[in-house]
């Protein structure tokens, strides 16, 4: 295989939100990279579920709560869940781009982060999510402010928080997760010099860049792909 230096700067990293509606600035920054792979925060399970015009209802019990979760967030900003990276697909075709999912499969993943949950982290959770699916605002009163995350892109303070009350969660969710992408995304690079972008969740951004800190990806955060947003 080849060195890590000699895929440099052939990496770009998008951070997005899975429910917000990001088509028009998402293909814009795919389209000025004009990559040769599109890699997805996705798994096969995943994507063809986000295809099918009917929402499986079965599965583990987590993955049911964020779903709904998911798609009541979707139903107050606009956008359905996973609607980024059902653009970044059509992006992808669009542009001759093969696509690639790199993230682990969703049904073991959250069966081993449900596991991992103490106790203290169960009752936790279920205080944090009963109100919200219950019917609760989701949202902080006047998203247009300049402290909102929906607007500004910077989720920093909440990613924190969560890290710090479901360590579990992140470990299992997120760590897990983003070293297994980055592995996948090296692999991929060092196949014919590809270049190669990825679209992912804002939450998985810093740990991606920072586990391939040495293939220097350019990194476009979701409050980039807002201000895009704005200006088309």
């Amino acid at each position: 295989m080849r060195s890590l230096s000699a895929v440099a700067e052939r990496l770009l990293l998008v951070g997005t939100a899975h429910v917000l509606e990001l088509a028009l600035p998402l293909e814009r920054v795919l389209r000025t990279f004009d990559p040769d792979v599109v890699a997805l925060e996705l798994d096969r399970q995943r994507w063809a579920s986000l295809r099918s015009p009917l929402r499986p209802r079965q599965g583990p019990l987590l993955l049911r709560l964020l779903a709904s979760l998911q798609e009541r967030l979707g139903e107050m900003l606009g956008a359905p869940p996973g609607s980024d990276m059902l653009a970044a697909g059509r992006t992808a075709q669009r542009l001759g781009a093969r696509l690639a999912l790199i993230d682990l499969p969703v049904g073991p993943t959250l069966r081993r982060a449900w596991r991992a949950l103490g106790w203290r982290e169960r009752l936790a959770l279920a205080q944090e999510l009963t109100p919200l699916l219950a019917g609760a605002d989701l949202l902080t009163s006047g998203s247009a402010t300049a402290d909102n995350p929906v607007a500004t892109g910077d989720f920093s303070r909440e990613l924190a928080e969560f890290a710090y009350r479901f360590p579990s969660l992140q470990r299992e969710l997120i760590d897990r997760r983003d070293r297994h992408m980055a592995r996948q995304l090296v692999l991929l690079l060092q196949h014919n010099r590809q270049r190669v972008a990825a679209v992912v969740g804002e939450g998985h951004l810093a740990g991606l860049a920072r586990r391939l800190a040495r293939v220097s990806p350019q990194v476009v955060p979701l409050r980039r792909l807002l201000e895009l947003g704005r200006q088309v």
